[in-house]
């Protein structure tokens, strides 16, 4: 039986606000009406070239206080801080979360002078939100409301550090150390996983500052990703948790991936007959709850995404390569738990979204910290803002020149969410065909093609030139779960781009190569 929900559409319009920090990866909290910036990058995507990427002049090296309503802003420099302490929350790709007036920051990865290289911080920063607006409203130095300490339990860049009754949860990422390069195992770095879900609780009395009662949940292979979407949710039965979404990159192949996790204070679960197919890397996201109906939606806005959707052929095309994309998509679970993925008719209006925010309207979200509720809405309701992230020109930059393709927003979007639309126009996706992987990718004498079948019945597999030339044809009946392994000969092949397309009973996907 197919289960109700509320229908509602969403928009964006450009939003007016000209005092937003124009800044990619830092920490964001809101206190008392006022947005707070810290850390963060005041450039765009990152130089992939050894030892060029993450230099220290273009981190954020302020703090920056935002009134929404009277769009004016204050500024206060870091350097009343210790260098140690500056540098970590001056850092890029921290994890944050907010308590009250109290804000936590883990991790983060920059430049640390004193050892004369990158790292990835050991370090918990506690900023009273209280005194810091006043401090930095008034034109004081900000030392007072800001106070550190180190613990090698919490050396994390990229991943999440959310909450859950009185239980910190530190999600995936990864410990990053020296120059950023492309060339992996390269010598300028060492890179080490997380691989697990951090638990914690922190005790500050507003002097001390500690984390107790230590423990971890690890996997080698599923919890192996950084760069992820870590969204609000409430689950079926009531339960208040998050669910992980997407991440970079799989231990078997440089993918994202396409299975969520579901975190609660009682249980981790996997959902393996899930694939999101599309906006997998970290992005602005918003959470939204139908609670009359109990369907819980999480709306993804741009970023990044190995799938593109192909409208014309209603066709999910993969790029591993993984570009800028202005899609905003749409996951949905309804009561009995069933997710559905929803490709939206509005887009982002430039390829922009990756490392941005979505802050949600105070008077439409319910008791937890960003998630709207539907019900509470009439007609068409202002719900938040989506700020900062990184803008790029083109869908591909990274090999090309990233510093001048790209650069961290300065503009604002307004979001809106109508309830009352004359019809919604989102294109649900189809989950029939699982983790698609063509590889090795550009490819020589053979290339492999698996997927797994997420419903047993008739499928089939071409190959096709870029003129739309079938060149290979394998047909075959598949069962539920089933990985179909097939081996591609492209020894007759010339040097260029093909096109294998999966299709299935009930749906297709279609995955790029390259014969070289």
């Amino acid at each position: 039986m197919t289960v109700a929900q509320q229908p509602f559409s969403v928009s964006l319009i450009s939003s007016p606000l000209t005092s937003v920090p124009a800044i990619q990866s830092g920490v964001f909290a809101e206190w008392n009406g006022k947005w707070i910036f810290v850390g963060g990058r005041r450039d765009g995507l990152h130089n992939f070239q050894g030892g060029m990427g993450f230099q220290k002049y273009m981190r954020n090296d302020s703090i920056f206080v935002v009134d929404p309503v009277a769009d004016v802003q204050w500024v206060a420099p870091l350097t009343s801080l210790p260098d140690y302490v500056r540098e970590a929350i001056s850092s890029s790709n921290a994890e944050f979360c907010q308590s009250d007036s109290m804000l936590y920051i883990v991790g983060g990865y920059g430049r640390c002078d004193s050892l004369l290289t990158n790292i990835t911080f050991p370090t918990l920063t506690a900023v009273n939100l209280n005194s810091l607006i006043n401090l930095v409203t008034n034109g004081y130095a900000v030392a007072p409301a800001i106070r550190q300490i180190q613990d090698s339990n919490i050396v994390i860049a990229g991943g999440h550090l959310e909450k859950i009754d009185s239980t910190y949860y530190l999600i995936f990422g990864h410990r990053f150390d020296g120059q950023y390069s492309k060339i992996t195992g390269s010598s300028l770095f060492v890179q080490t996983y997380s691989n697990s879900i951090r638990k914690f609780n922190i005790h500050d009395d507003g002097i001390s500052l500690s984390i107790a009662n230590y423990t971890a949940v690890t996997d080698t292979d599923n919890f192996h990703r950084r760069d992820l979407n870590v969204s609000e949710q409430i689950f079926p039965n009531g339960d208040y948790g998050y669910t992980a979404f997407g991440g970079v990159f799989q231990k078997a192949a440089s993918l994202p991936f396409l299975t969520p996790i579901d975190i609660t204070s009682t249980s981790i679960f996997q959902n393996t007959t899930f694939n999101q197919n599309l906006n997998q890397y970290e992005t602005a996201l918003m959470p939204v709850y139908d609670s009359i109906n109990n369907f819980m939606h999480t709306v993804f806005f741009g970023g990044m995404s190995l799938y593109t959707f192909d409208t014309v052929n209603n066709i999910l095309v993969q790029d591993t390569l993984v570009p800028f994309v202005n899609t905003i998509s749409k996951v949905s679970r309804d009561g009995a738990g069933n997710l559905t993925e929803y490709k939206l008719p509005v887009e982002m209006p430039s390829l922009s979204g990756t490392n941005a925010r979505f802050i949600p309207d105070p008077a439409n979200a319910i008791k937890h910290r960003s998630i709207i509720d539907l019900n509470s809405l009439s007609g068409n309701t202002r719900v938040g803002w989506i700020v900062n992230g990184i803008e790029s020109d083109f869908p591909n930059i990274a090999d090309l020149d990233p510093e001048s393709m790209s650069r961290p927003s300065a503009l604002a979007y307004e979001v809106w969410v109508d309830v009352t639309p004359d019809e919604v126009e989102d294109m649900p996706l189809t989950n029939t065909i699982l983790g698609l992987n063509v590889y090795p990718n550009p490819t020589g004498h053979t290339a492999y093609i698996d997927f797994i079948m997420n419903e047993s019945g008739k499928a089939s597999v071409e190959v096709m030139d870029v003129a739309g030339k079938i060149l290979k044809r394998y047909s075959f009946k598949g069962k539920r779960s089933e990985t179909i392994h097939i081996p591609v000969s492209t020894s007759s092949f010339s040097e260029g781009l093909y096109t294998c397309i999966i299709k299935t009973e009930h749906g297709m996907k279609a995955a790029r190569f390259i014969v070289r």
